[in-house]
């Protein structure tokens, strides 16, 4: 049995529910992309836009769940894992990138996901002093390949969007194969990307989130005022954040998950 309610249908059952969204009428949104995280354990969303202000539609869409290794020294050493702090939507679980090194001295971010992703959303909580370029380089099924980034983070020294085209060779690998280590997590098969940074970091640098952005960037599926939504959530595939924004005005989003 389902449920049909405005122009989306979903199941009669469904588990525990909690807000994902902002409280008091959900996120708002504006012609500048908003990110929701998708926390661990949920298995569907219902979204729902409403309170349109000159705005014809809601621009939304799902995005994969993001791998985020850090590494200090070529992997000599267990990396550390900070996929979960990355995402988990929370503002005190940090990825930390103090201090790290140059990519000839062992510092790199590696991320990956299921599918191929148009960039990165960083929330810099403590940034670093400006100095130096961010490098992203991806896997093109034999070696790493600059992409040559579009940088909205100034490398890492404030929040924003780190962004580029993607590129028709990109390659699903395990960072086991493409670096010759097997420490875990690294045996994910996946798209990877790897950062790093032209001039060591400082001694405190710190992300409250990073977010996969979606490949297909501004051009997402759309939503009008009142449309109800639901899609089961895949975590590797669409289970990282929902990304939205307004084609005009401003806007608010309700989304709400289900165990």
């Amino acid at each position: 049995m389902s449920v049909a309610q405005g122009a989306g249908t979903y199941p009669a059952y469904i588990g525990n529910g909690r807000l994902l969204s902002a409280a008091d009428g959900g996120t708002a949104l504006s012609t500048t992309r908003a990110f929701i995280a998708i926390p661990a354990g949920i298995n569907s969303v219902i979204i729902t836009p409403r309170n349109f202000a000159t705005a014809v539609v809601a621009q939304v869409a799902l995005n994969p769940f993001i791998a985020v290794i850090k590494t200090n020294d070529a992997m000599a050493t267990a990396p550390t894992d900070y996929s979960e702090n990355a995402q988990d939507g929370a503002a005190g679980t940090l990825v930390t990138l103090s201090s790290l090194p140059t990519l000839a001295n062992g510092g790199a971010l590696y991320v990956g996901a299921a599918d191929t992703f148009g960039g990165l959303m960083a929330t810099v909580v403590a940034g670093d002093g400006g100095a130096g370029d961010l490098d992203v380089d991806y896997w093109d099924g034999d070696s790493w390949a600059d992409i040559t980034p579009t940088d909205g983070t100034a490398n890492m020294a404030n929040t924003g969007l780190i962004t580029w085209t993607v590129p028709t060779d990109w390659a699903k690998t395990s960072l086991v194969t493409a670096l010759n280590r097997i420490w875990a997590p690294l045996g994910q098969n996946l798209y990877w990307v790897r950062l790093s940074t032209t001039v060591a970091y400082d001694a405190s640098v710190t992300l409250s989130s990073l977010y996969a952005y979606n490949k297909y960037a501004d051009a997402l599926p759309e939503l009008a005022s009142g449309q109800v939504f639901q899609t089961a959530i895949n975590r590797p595939q669409n289970g990282g954040n929902i990304q939205a924004l307004t084609d005009a005005g401003t806007a608010n989003l309700i989304v709400n998950g289900y165990a």
